[in-house]
């Protein structure tokens, strides 16, 4: 009797190990821009632009863009994100500087939602619009991350880009 009870045991707790890394988002790892194999916005492209994404304990992903501009200039972007297509706040080191001086909470915020194992369709906004949307998707080998970007420029234009990043 308690053999049979371990078995069960064991099989269980191996059918939960399995479902959690199922979960586990393809996309943890550390990323750099393939700025050849990117379509860009036009202009220099910036001297580094590095992904950094991690799983917090309760399942949020936390996104990190840290990027160089050609003129030297770093800048990052943060969120910290459940694929639940929710708004979450989202800083850069502009709005996180405010929120220090006096508490001012971004304006920008993104969401997720996941499309499929290895893709998930994105949302930013700022003061509660729509900014720019698109996918993100990781190669079914794990060593590529695409991230497609429509974003709306100062005439209502939407313009197309195409971030390509090497898996690190």
């Amino acid at each position: 009797m308690r053999f049979a009870a371990a078995v069960v045991v064991v099989l269980l707790l191996g059918l939960c190990t399995r479902r959690v890394h199922a979960q586990v988002p393809h996309i943890l790892g550390t990323w750099k821009q393939n700025v050849a194999a990117s379509h860009l916005p036009p202009g220099p492209p910036p001297q580094v632009h590095m992904r950094s994404y991690q799983l917090a304990d309760d399942g949020a992903l936390i996104g990190l863009a840290v990027v160089v501009d050609a003129q030297g200039h770093p800048n990052f972007l943060q969120f910290a994100a459940k694929p639940d297509g929710k708004d979450y706040p989202e800083f850069d080191s502009f709005s996180l500087a405010q929120l220090q001086i006096d508490g001012t909470k971004p304006r920008q915020t993104y969401s997720e939602t996941p499309v499929d194992s290895h893709t998930v369709e994105w949302t930013d906004k700022t003061d509660g619009r729509v900014v720019g949307h698109g996918r993100r998707r990781v190669s079914e080998d794990g060593k590529t991350l695409t991230l497609t970007a429509l974003f709306k420029n100062d005439k209502n234009e939407e313009l197309e880009y195409r971030f390509v990043f090497d898996r690190q």
